[in-house]
């Protein structure tokens, strides 16, 4: 998938913006606070439709009503099929998003066919709270998968209504008991669905690890499941693995008026050679993981929909070592379609890029 076009009108510090990038490797440079980051903000928020940063409503330039943006993408395995996303959002938050024309159409979001974006504080899905590594699981593979997606949002509104039954302590009312029917099993597709895609990323995370750094070091991943499981993987097993553990921590959850166990609550973590990387990783090392994470995400963007993804680097490529770097721009040469931040430009990066572009105070220069 590629980026055709985007046209901003009043986004963050852009009053007007008509871009046609590569498809390539495209460059975007220039001083701290002038708008590079917010280019990959639009290129995210139209191909997703919703942001990375904060509240949708911030995205609107100061003293405007609203902000509009229209992108272009091309799916490549579609005989150049293109999809037009026109997205709006007032100073309220309220958003409108048309595919083609068309409103409730997100599900056709060009992003479901793969944006990877890679930024500084991507660190933390290693070393931050689980809910990053949740995040990452949930919002960065779960579209891979739409059916994961779609059960994710449904089992997220149940926890909702349930922790806010057990709050009210309301949970020998018959209402509760129908919420509770619904979280034990939405929580077990939830959590076969996560299963079966981490079955299928683990394995490239490995293998992407070991090219960055080569054989010394053994790369492993545990899901620390909040349910005890039998370790048999089927919904069946698992709802019963659900509906044994609620009744166990009963008292524990009228104590805490909330749900403490579930895939809403659930941990990955990270080895190296046997060691916990939270607590003896160096820097380095969990740089190459993250970026292991990333590559692998988009090898498995490319083998489940085989379609490349778009790929954002918020200035994190300085941050990699040369050998890092190379394994990256390696990667993603001829195939595809890549927008790198940085405020540092070297002549390595002027040889591997395609386009360099120059942004001041919300304003475009291509640097010839």
């Amino acid at each position: 998938m590629i980026l055709k076009s985007l046209d901003l009108v009043n986004f963050r510090n852009y009053h007007k913006l008509y871009w046609k990038p590569h498809y390539g490797i495209n460059v975007i440079t220039g001083p701290n606070a002038q708008g590079k980051t917010n280019l990959l903000e639009a290129i995210y928020l139209t191909g997703l439709g919703f942001s990375f940063r904060n509240r949708d409503r911030d995205v609107v330039r100061w003293g405007s009503d609203f902000t509009s943006l229209n992108a272009t993408y091309q799916l490549q395995r579609s005989q150049g099929l293109n999809v037009d996303v026109a997205l709006t959002v007032d100073v309220e938050g309220k958003k409108k998003v048309l595919i083609n024309g068309a409103e409730n159409k997100r599900n056709l979001l060009p992003g479901r066919f793969g944006i990877v974006l890679f930024k500084p504080d991507d660190l933390q899905i290693i070393k931050g709270p689980p809910s990053r590594r949740r995040d990452f699981i949930d919002q960065d593979l779960g579209f891979i998968d739409p059916v994961y997606h779609r059960l994710l949002q449904q089992y997220r509104r149940v926890v909702i209504q349930r922790n806010n039954l057990l709050r009210l302590g309301e949970v020998h009312q018959e209402s509760f008991q129908v919420w509770n029917e619904q979280f034990y099993r939405y929580g077990a597709e939830v959590l076969a669905r996560r299963f079966k895609l981490l079955k299928q990323f683990f394995p490239l995370v490995r293998e992407m690890y070991r090219g960055i750094a080569g054989d010394g070091e053994e790369l492993d991943m545990k899901y620390l499941s909040t349910t005890t499981l039998t370790g048999v993987k089927d919904n069946e097993q698992l709802l019963k693995d659900f509906v044994r553990e609620g009744k166990t921590r009963e008292k524990e959850e009228l104590y805490k008026k909330q749900s403490v166990f579930g895939p809403h609550r659930d941990d990955i973590v990270f080895f190296l050679n046997q060691r916990d990387v939270r607590y003896y990783g160096s820097q380095g090392q969990i740089r190459s993981i993250v970026l292991a994470l990333k590559t692998a995400q988009i090898r498995l963007f490319h083998r489940e929909i085989k379609e490349y993804p778009v790929l954002l680097l918020d200035d994190v490529l300085m941050e990699l070592d040369e050998q890092r770097q190379n394994y990256l721009m390696q990667l993603v040469s001829d195939k595809i379609q890549t927008f790198i931040t940085t405020t540092t430009l070297t002549d390595k990066i002027i040889r591997l890029s395609d386009r360099v572009y120059f942004i001041n105070k919300g304003m475009m220069k291509e640097e010839k």
